[in-house]
């Protein structure tokens, strides 16, 4: 089987924008927001090699619509627009599915409106596969520190836990956590919904809250996955000896978190593609790795998938641990932790190490 998909990309912030047109430098930024807001979506590249551990091959194609989160939500309607004629471009090259990746899986009712508008395309926030690899990427990071999750004195943070992967990513955490759980929305009413659906079916007290800096100072772990437009956590605002998964884009951590070497930072969902995948588009990954939005585009691809998969506010958890087991199948796998598009070096492990052994030998 060959599958063909597209996936969505966009500038984060002026700064990208800037530096990939360094004239836009020098006009008033009202006027090249003015011209992204105005410019279509176009083809930025061809992806080629992927291929499964089945013998199956896909292709795909990187679109991109030319607006920042900012613009999107100022611009919704614009944004849903141009979102749908992406897909249209996507129908034309004989793609069956399109993923949307970053702002374009929030806006237009995350995914829901461009679904409907589309027949000849099924679309994907990615947001499955995003969720399981971020569950498996907080548990990976803090055994390898040395943070034991079922250690009743450990308090596990799940920032925008209201949203749809927030959600399912509590629901997979909580069975394997025993001392504090605390879900962290805007609306704590709707928080405190999600804290009540974990406490059937976990040993942690588990909390809700909205305030997020105040949480954070007392999580031992945490998985951030909030749809703010910029960073909400701070470098005064860890526990030290605390390991983050940080699945937002753009970051819900600030830069200025990796400067602390008592905390670990690690950017949410990089997967390894199989075969010898080429993407022809920089988007500071090592070769051969991508975001799991993307790889969960790909995997319905090989799948030779045509409908829409991860749409939906509330992910069902049957479908979020099925891309992990057709991860399994086609041979994608969560590479070694990075951590603000770098590699977590064994030196900062040892660190983390030490600090956390400190920490168990003055409890006992």
């Amino acid at each position: 089987m060959h599958g063909k998909f597209v996936f969505l990309l966009h500038p984060l912030d002026m700064g990208h924008v800037y530096r990939e047109k360094p004239w836009a430098k020098w006009l008033p930024k009202s006027i090249v927001q003015f011209y992204m807001v105005k410019k279509k979506p176009f083809i930025a590249s061809h992806i080629t090699g992927i291929k499964s551990k089945t013998g199956d091959t896909a292709e795909g194609w990187f679109i991109i619509i030319p607006m920042t989160p900012d613009l999107m939500l100022k611009y919704e309607d614009v944004a849903t627009q141009r979102i749908i004629e992406a897909g249209h471009i996507g129908e034309e090259l004989g793609a069956t599915i399109m993923g949307l990746g970053a702002f374009t899986a929030i806006v237009g009712g995350a995914g829901l409106k461009a679904a409907e508008a589309l027949d000849g395309i099924g679309v994907t926030t990615g947001n499955s596969y995003t969720a399981y690899t971020a569950h498996e990427a907080l548990l990976m990071g803090a055994r390898e520190i040395g943070l034991n999750p079922e250690d009743p004195a450990l308090t596990l943070a799940v920032v925008g836990g209201t949203g749809s992967i927030g959600r399912i990513v509590a629901k997979l955490l909580a069975p394997k956590v025993n001392g504090k759980i605390v879900i962290v929305g805007r609306n704590k009413e709707k928080a405190e919904k999600v804290a009540s659906e974990l406490r059937p079916i976990t040993n942690a007290e588990v909390l809700s809250s909205d305030d997020v800096r105040g949480i954070m100072r007392q999580a031992d772990m945490a998985v951030t996955v909030s749809s703010a437009v910029d960073a909400i956590i701070g470098p005064d605002d860890v526990k030290s000896g605390a390991v983050i998964v940080d699945v937002s884009r753009p970051r819900d951590v600030a830069e200025a978190v990796k400067n602390r070497d008592d905390v670990l930072v690690i950017d949410g969902g990089v997967v390894k593609i199989p075969g010898d995948v080429k993407f022809n588009f920089d988007f500071g990954f090592p070769p051969g790795t991508a975001f799991a939005c993307m790889a969960e585009t790909m995997m319905l691809a090989l799948e030779g998938w045509s409908g829409d998969f991860s749409l939906t506010k509330e992910l069902k958890e049957e479908q979020v641990l099925q891309t992990g087991r057709w991860a399994k199948k086609h041979g994608f796998e969560l590479i070694w932790m990075r951590s603000f598009d770098l590699p977590v070096s064994e030196e900062k492990i040892k660190h983390m190490r030490e600090i956390i052994s400190r920490r168990v030998n003055s409890y006992g």
